[in-house]
């Protein structure tokens, strides 16, 4: 039905969007992906998601992220955001962010896999990689896909150091860097 109604629009000038479905399991969405793309002769095709299991009351943007990865590189052209009110009450305004920016992180996830789009997802990446192998917070902070919440969560105890909070002293890049400095001064 939705090749022959994409059909239908384009013989009458009219551009298509295909909307995908929302609850599909792991191992089934790139079959199901594919399927649209080629039943609808490669329409622009979004999905809800898809979420990958139904048990998860809570954290559906996070179910539906993990679908989105999937489905992204199978060749779904769009991701719809899904919240953590999904299936349970009508998204507040912070539903709404955190499901933006995780649905984000699962474009950006699939897009490191996509020709044509890769190169620039890969580097972006590849700032926030030479970031943290210099400690540079600041660096970090500008290569996240949000800056805020970095920020945030880095300074939210008041501790101030120039390693990562989970290693602190123990910080394998800062030690590797005075063992690399030891070593040049003989």
């Amino acid at each position: 039905m939705l090749g022959e109604l994409v059909r239908r629009a384009r013989k009458a000038g009219v551009q298509a969007m295909v909307e995908g479905p929302g609850h599909v399991p792991a191992d089934e969405i790139e079959t199901s992906v594919k399927a649209m793309k080629h039943l609808t002769d490669r329409a622009p095709l979004y999905l809800l998601g898809p979420l990958v299991t139904d048990i998860a009351p809570g954290y559906d943007h996070i179910t539906a992220a993990i679908g989105g990865v999937i489905a992204g590189m199978a060749g779904a052209d769009f991701l719809c955001a899904t919240t953590p009110s999904e299936h349970l009450d009508l998204p507040t305004k912070e539903d709404v962010i955190e499901g933006t920016y995780v649905t984000r992180v699962a474009a950006h996830a699939a897009d490191l896999t996509r020709p044509g789009v890769r190169e620039r997802a890969r580097a972006w990446d590849l700032r926030m990689a030479k970031s943290r192998a210099e400690l540079d917070w600041e660096g970090q902070f500008n290569a996240a896909i949000n800056p805020a919440k970095a920020r945030q969560i880095r300074h939210r105890r008041g501790v101030e150091t120039d390693t990562c909070t989970m290693c602190s002293e123990l910080c394998a890049i800062r030690l590797a860097k005075e063992a690399m400095e030891r070593e040049k001064q003989g």
